[in-house]
């Protein structure tokens, strides 16, 4: 009976994790009436691994709080709550030695969840790092636990990471990937490369893909590169375009941007500009749209929109934030390719003159609006005070049409004068 309990919890949290970070939902448990954490904690020592596996996914809707609660330098170190956290901590980390592996599973998953708010992470490396299983369900969630917690300095060894690889579980082996992406591993993303360039599924490409989102370097940009011009499946080089951003050297991006435009344009040059409209802010995406621009580009409607959203946006506060100045910067470059184009200009200079216009009539009704208001709440107060308001109402009265002059700029918006005008 036992073995069918396990296997069954095996089955059913394969199909339902999938290596993914979601809550402890995806772990059957039985909630015990009326216990604390205290009682779960007390649970954790059971003879049998089945309470102590119940214990843990109990105890995991609180790890935040424990993690919380050890890296708050202002707390009582000598509270029950603290003690308890540091207890229950210390004790889930042991059970990474347990042999029943839903218990190793859930630890785990305790652990990324803990590590949210636990200031000292790499603490927890150690530990991750000497699990030992060949079960797939652990494997997954000592996958996602590196993420969290490890990066490009940990030092984990290339050999853990070909044994992820290697695994024969197809989704501990594919799990993989974003790993070595979050450590940024450039000699297993070359033998990564040389495994794209040799198979031909579309989608054990696209997986493989993942490994190159953070800062890839010269080798897999050339890859990169190659790929685009070689490959007839849209989602791949669509995949592509998204990670071309994220390139250690931006500047060999855009010259290659630049000197393969005529093939671009010609079969994805929609995808890619409309990609970078979304963050045109940023420094990459203003200089690839500059590109394309200078080039003679024509974007649709909806790029003007998002120019003048973006201008609006960060020029709304004086002086400018400092971190703003980069992006308003971004933007300006932007702006002065349009201006410097035929194409576009007018379009531009039409929707900007039409927002100016808008803008400096809703000033006037807005003015207009003080002059009545002021003149009304001055005859308002008069008539409250002659039927014996107290001034504490009344003023609370006055604040809040004061308050609704705020309001105004929604109810008048630009789309709402043009109804009125009848445009």
């Amino acid at each position: 009976m036992k073995k069918i309990f396990l296997v069954l919890i095996g089955v059913f949290l394969l199909i339902v994790s999938g290596c993914r970070q979601d809550d402890f939902s995806r772990y059957p448990s039985v909630t015990l009436p009326q216990f604390s954490s205290q009682d779960y904690y007390n649970l954790l020592s059971d003879k049998n691994p089945q309470v102590v596996y119940n214990a843990v996914v109990n105890l995991g809707g609180r790890a935040v709080g424990f993690g919380e609660k050890l890296s708050d330098e202002k707390a009582d170190k000598s509270s029950a709550e603290y003690i308890l956290a540091g207890k229950v901590y210390k004790k889930i980390a042991g059970l990474l030695d347990a042999r029943d592996p839903y218990t190793v599973a859930a630890s785990l998953r305790f652990l990324q969840i803990f590590s949210e708010k636990y200031g000292a992470k790499t603490e927890l490396l150690e530990p991750v790092l000497k699990v030992k299983s060949n079960n797939p369900h652990v494997l997954c969630e000592q996958i996602l636990a590196l993420s969290l917690i490890a990066d490009k300095s940990s030092g984990i060894p290339d050999s853990t990471l070909r044994g992820f690889l290697n695994d024969p579980s197809w989704i501990v082996s594919h799990s993989a990937y974003r790993l070595i992406d979050r450590l940024e591993n450039d000699r297993l993303r070359q033998e990564l490369i040389v495994r794209c360039k040799n198979i031909g599924d579309e989608k054990e490409k696209l997986l493989i893909l993942t490994a190159f989102g953070n800062k890839p370097g010269d080798a897999a940009a050339d890859f990169f590169f190659s790929e685009i011009v070689a490959t007839e499946s849209i989602k791949i080089r669509c995949a592509l375009y998204d990670i071309l951003g994220n390139c250690e050297n931006q500047e060999k991006v855009l010259a290659w941007v630049s000197q393969n435009y005529e093939k671009i344009i010609a079969a994805d040059g929609k995808y890619l500009f409309a990609r970078h409209v979304r963050t045109l802010e940023d420094n990459f995406s203003s200089k690839l749209l500059v590109i394309f621009l200078n080039k003679g580009f024509i974007a649709e409607k909806g790029f003007l929109e998002s120019l003048d959203e973006k201008l609006e946006k960060y020029t709304v506060e004086e002086p400018v934030k400092q971190e703003d100045k980069e992006k308003l910067n971004n933007i300006k470059i932007v702006e002065e390719a349009l201006l410097s184009g035929k194409a576009m200009a007018a379009d531009w200079k039409s929707l900007r003159d039409k927002k100016a216009a808008l803008n400096a009539e809703l000033a006037g009704l807005q003015a207009e609006y003080d002059i009545l208001t002021k003149e009304f709440s001055v005859k308002v107060e008069d008539l409250l005070r002659i039927h014996g308001v107290s001034e504490e109402k009344i003023k609370e009265y006055l604040t809040g049409i004061a308050g609704s002059r705020e309001i105004l700029p929604e109810l008048l918006t630009p789309e709402e004068t043009e109804k009125a005008h009848g445009s």
